[in-house]
């Protein structure tokens, strides 16, 4: 018999990037220990299969011309995206755009990097209460 351990740290982790208001593209603290972002300098390369409108992200370690940088702000890692996501037609202003990530490693050598699959959660953006 051969047993194999399916270990909670792998299927607890939930990798995750979320749209800001600002456009800005935001990491959560599990996304952003997996990309290894605070020990490497990493860029950010957006892939859409315009057949099924399906959009990946690639995470590479060297500087591209088509890629976003990621920058840093305190503890918080982001990607300044507002103009893409603007084009896209994306409605951050008022919608809540998460997209959970699912890591796609039969990608990487015929895109070019770590590939995800970016799967939209779309809500409604909380309004603040103003009095």
């Amino acid at each position: 018999m051969k047993i194999q351990v399916l270990s909670a740290k792998k299927y607890a982790q939930k990798l995750k990037v979320t749209v800001h208001a600002s456009g800005k593209l935001g990491f959560s603290d599990d996304t952003a220990k997996e990309f290894r972002l605070k020990d490497r300098e990493v860029y950010i390369k957006f892939l859409v299969d315009e057949d099924t409108d399906t959009m990946y992200l690639s995470v590479i370690d060297y500087r591209d011309e088509d890629a976003f940088k990621v920058l840093k702000s305190g503890e918080y890692y982001y990607v300044t995206t507002t103009q893409m996501f603007t084009d896209l037609g994306l409605d951050y202003k008022t919608q809540t755009v998460i997209y959970d990530l699912m890591r796609c490693n039969q990608f990487d050598t015929e895109l070019g990097g770590e590939i995800y699959q970016m799967n939209p959660r779309i809500l409604k953006r909380r309004q603040k209460n103003v009095e």
